[in-house]
Parts: structure tokens; sequence; C-alpha cells
């Protein structure tokens, strides 16, 4: 699967369109994700007004002996058990969506392309399923910096930093913003060929 294909996705997720043959959706407590018939786990990001309460704001949480942002936390543990359950392969999801995909393909080590992804986890030590996650960010995407530096915040996985190559705009968190800016191939690190295997 390519980017491009899994942006698709999580359009269509966002739209509520992912109704091809086999696709199981989940809905449930605010949180939405998708199981596509080959596997593949979508999770659009916020949309609705109750995930800034429910999950955006809720920074602390030290239950599992990591320090987690609650609200991204509490968003992955309601389709975790959906995804195990569906024998989930690879996951993707946009924003808050790829917070809980990188906490989903850590914790079930599989791979994991995220788009504007915040910072879901607090400390140095790495998990041992962050070597299939793979989260794409745009320099000028404030959400990519939340929680803030001073919190000592970082995402899982890998981190690509995408030039977006034209000044800043009003949108820079959309899937199409990523899009146009990936277009304009100015990637650091360079992607890697395969994301999702």
């Amino acid at each position: 699967m390519d980017i491009s294909e899994a942006a698709d996705l999580i359009t269509r997720a966002y739209l509520r369109k992912l109704d091809a043959p086999g696709t199981m959706p989940f809905d449930l407590n605010g949180a939405q994700a998708y199981l596509l018939a080959d596997k593949t786990l979508v999770i659009p990001g916020t949309n609705e007004a109750s995930d800034w309460k429910d999950f955006n704001f809720d920074v602390t949480d030290g239950d599992s002996g990591r320090i987690w942002h609650a609200g991204f936390m509490r968003h992955a543990r309601t389709i975790y058990a959906f995804a195990k359950g569906g024998e989930a392969k690879r996951v993707v999801g946009h924003s808050l969506g790829a917070a809980s995909a990188q906490i989903i393909g850590c914790s079930l080590e599989i791979p994991a392309l995220c788009i504007a992804s915040p910072r879901p986890l607090r400390g140095k030590t790495a998990f041992r399923g962050e070597k299939r996650i793979v989260n794409l960010c745009r320099f000028d995407d404030a959400v990519c910096y939340l929680p803030f530096a001073f919190l000592k915040f970082r995402h899982l996985g890998k981190v690509h930093w995408i030039s977006p190559g034209e000044p800043q705009s009003e949108g820079s968190h959309t899937v199409a913003d990523y899009l146009r800016a990936l277009e304009r191939d100015v990637v650091k690190p360079k992607l890697p060929e395969t994301v999702l295997v």
C-alpha cells in the first residue's frame, strides 16, 4: 500500500464512505475505525466536537507505567480490542487517529502509517514495535508538535518531516495538505520505498 492509497482510505473514513465488501466499521464512545477485508485498520482523527474534550485535551496518564497522553491512550484503548480481535495486519491514521495508530501499531507490532501525528508518549525508552511505525509530519503543522516539547512527549517510531515547499497557508493539517506537500518531494529523512507491508 502506498501513501496515496492510505490517504484515500483516511479521507473516505472521515466521510464515512468506507463500505467495500468485508469492511467492518467500529464506533464506540466517540472513537471510530474501519477494518478492511485485507486487515488494514483505518482510524480517522477528530471528527466530532466531543473529541476535543474527551481525547485531545486530556494530557497525562501514568496507569501503564509510562506517561501517555491520556486522551490519546483512551482513544487507542477503545479501538485496540477491535483491532486485535479483527487480526489487523497494518494501521493507518490521521491526527488523533495517528496518535492511536502509533500506540496500536506498537502494541500489536504491526506496521503503522501515521499522518499529521501528535506525540503520544513521554519518555525515551523505546518499544519493540516502534521500528514499524512511520510518521509523516509537516514542519508547519502545529499538531505535530503537541504536546509541547517542554512536556517531553515524543512520537513513536520514525518521523519523516515534510517541507511544504509553499508559504504557510491557513491549512497545513488535512490529508490533502499532506499529499500536496509530498508531491514536492522534500521529505527528511527520505521515505522508505514500502511503508506498510
